[in-house]
């Protein structure tokens, strides 16, 4: 191209992008006879997914001045994703920030919905880029058939890919040297992706979602349980007090000092708290059955009958099983309800005893 004068920059403007293109036609049409002669096709370059730009994270979302919430936040960094998002209808109920990028679910310990919402989400923005995905498939098909050709070609005018020379500058003998220049042209040639690029990142973000929700959705039931022990135990110290109080024992005393006390004022109770205990673990025979019919005072007819009863089970129809105290004639059930029925109050604050032993042993 050389210098214009014209009458107009109007018209020396037109000129210009004239010859523009005409440069581009005869480019065009040399790059096409380049292809027709080497069987060569130009370099394909792939076009990133949408998915690519998103990561996964735990955040906290501000709800009034000192009321930070945790989310799970799904974030890009790209306003052509805000409008695919805004537009697009891709939502499904998960929570959208306009203008910072990212979508947003409350964490919930007892349901699923939020996270089901957001992984759904995931899927929409993949169904968007399986065009985008097929192509660079594509692509990248002929993009190696590129390759091979370029190397055959180089191959062919005798352009060889090493030498023989010196290692170092001490070396004595020659040895077979590779150029660079293979590893430099491989690079230009866009052919790493996987046919499966678009399921493997999809799985990716939707495992890291997952893991996100299960870890904080834990986090948050041991923080529950943490505190519902914390104020079951507040009210158990109070409940223990005022017994120890009543049953004239030291406040230092536990809960199990303070069972033996119970079980002490009532024959009965003791006896039906020895039968539950062997029934439970008979690992020492009837030992603990033998132990509470041991202190068992006989006063009545109904007192014999019960002595007999469990008394023949310990010496006589001892079968090494502990539920038999479960299951005989007059078995703790029944004697529990005796006590139950000579003293209710008594019985009451032993169940209250059993219930804090029983926590204990669960915590």
């Amino acid at each position: 191209m050389g210098v214009w004068e014209s009458s107009s920059i109007e018209k020396n403007f037109d000129e210009i992008v004239q010859e523009i293109e005409k440069m581009k036609d005869l480019t065009t049409s040399k790059f096409k006879k380049l292809e027709e002669s080497t069987g060569l096709a130009k370099i394909k370059h792939l076009v990133p997914l949408k998915l690519s730009e998103f990561c996964v994270r735990r955040s906290e979302h501000r709800d009034g001045w000192y009321n930070d919430k945790p989310i799970l936040r799904v974030e890009w960094n790209s306003s052509d994703i805000d409008k695919l998002v805004q537009q697009g209808g891709l939502l499904n109920g998960v929570n959208y920030k306009e203008n910072w990028h990212y979508t947003y679910v409350f964490f919930d310990e007892n349901k699923n919905d939020a996270l089901e919402k957001m992984i759904s989400f995931i899927c929409a923005i993949a169904d968007t880029d399986k065009d985008i995905h097929l192509k660079n498939v594509e692509r990248v098909k002929s993009n190696k058939e590129t390759e091979t050709k370029v190397f055959d070609l180089l191959k062919q005018v005798g352009i060889r890919n090493s030498y023989y020379g010196y290692k170092t500058g001490r070396s004595r003998q020659t040895t077979e040297l590779y150029y660079n220049f293979p590893t430099e042209i491989r690079k230009q040639i866009p052919t790493q992706y996987s046919e499966n690029r678009l399921e493997e990142l999809k799985k990716s973000l939707i495992d890291q979602i997952k893991k996100i929700w299960n870890d904080e959705v834990y986090k948050m039931k041991q923080a529950r349980v943490k505190k519902e022990k914390e104020e079951k135990e507040k009210e158990y110290n109070k409940m223990l007090a005022l017994l120890l109080a009543k049953y004239d024992l030291e406040l230092t005393d536990s809960w199990k000092e303070l069972n033996e006390a119970i079980i002490d004022r009532n024959k009965y109770l003791r006896l039906a708290h020895c039968l539950e205990a062997n029934r439970n673990d008979w690992t020492d025979g009837y030992s603990y059955a033998e132990s509470g019919l041991s202190d068992f005072v006989t006063e009545s007819d109904l007192d014999y009958k019960i002595y007999d009863n469990i008394s023949s089970y310990i010496y006589d129809k001892w079968d090494g099983d502990g539920r038999v105290f479960r299951d005989c004639e007059h078995n703790y059930s029944v004697i529990y309800s005796i006590a139950a029925k000579e003293d209710p109050q008594l019985y009451k604050d032993y169940q209250t005893v059993q219930e804090h032993l029983e926590f204990e042993e669960g915590w």
